[in-house]
């Protein structure tokens, strides 16, 4: 169970990671900021987490902070 939660949880996390360029594809990128497409990659990413049965504690601004200072 443990193995199928983890692949999950990274299988979120690359679908997750491709929503900014997807956003960008748009034109003018829906209005939103840069932070506010972090933001969204967040939430979404955390609502495949979890809807997948595995909760995350972080939330969109939290993370967004994290990336802004240089973390992934």
């Amino acid at each position: 169970m443990a193995r199928e939660k983890a692949w999950a949880v990274a299988f979120a996390r690359q679908l997750a990671s491709e929503l900014p360029a997807a956003v960008l594809d748009i034109p003018d990128g829906l209005g939103l900021t840069h932070r506010q497409i972090n933001q969204l990659r967040v939430a979404f990413e955390n609502r495949l987490v979890e809807s997948m049965g595995e909760d995350s504690d972080e939330t969109p601004a939290t993370v967004a902070n994290r990336i802004a200072s240089g973390g992934s």
